[in-house]
């Protein structure tokens, strides 16, 4: 089932698509808006969910909850069922702790390799099918590392917890 941000991305693509015409009439074409604006405009009514886009690694989390609220919002519009919508939580916190780790502190990362490791275990473990796991995992990465800055960030902890082993989750990874 697509989400709603998959329709309405849909629906702009076609509405610029039905713009394109092969008409031959003699008035002028009318002017398509620029897809900024129609994202912009989608995005203040409500419509379309607004991601953190910030040069900040860290983005806004007004709670304290270790999540930045766009993705704590994101997630609540994945209709995930159960308890995964706690899983993608702990995985959202654990995506964020990897951002924001000091790479010169090996006990930090650590414990941010050992915390990232089991929120990806609990996602497999309470997701409804081994797909679903792997989706909302990818899904929850792509949505929390999204900037030139975060990715960066990302792959240089990548690059440094790379070829490195990790302890098996206990349990079910969920904390």
């Amino acid at each position: 089932m697509l989400n709603k941000t998959t329709r309405l991305l849909g629906l702009v693509a076609l509405g610029v698509l039905t713009g394109c015409g092969g008409g031959g009439g003699g008035a002028a074409a009318p002017v398509a808006e620029p897809t900024a604006t129609v994202m912009t405009k989608l995005q203040t009514s409500g419509a379309l969910l607004s991601l953190d886009r910030s040069t900040a690694l860290a983005g806004t989390d007004a709670n304290g909850d270790g999540v930045r609220d766009d993705v704590t919002a994101w997630i609540g519009t994945q209709g995930y069922a159960g308890n995964l919508p706690k899983a993608a939580a702990q995985l959202a916190k654990a995506y964020q702790s990897v951002l924001t780790v000091p790479l010169t502190d090996d006990a930090a990362v650590r414990a941010a390799r050992l915390a990232s490791s089991d929120a990806v275990e609990c996602i497999m473990q309470k997701a409804p099918s081994i797909e679903a796991g792997y989706k909302a995992v990818a899904d929850l990465r792509r949505v929390t590392v999204n900037t030139d800055a975060r990715v960066k960030a990302y792959l240089s902890y990548v690059e440094l917890v790379n070829d490195t082993v990790a302890r098996a989750p206990e349990g079910d990874g969920c904390v």
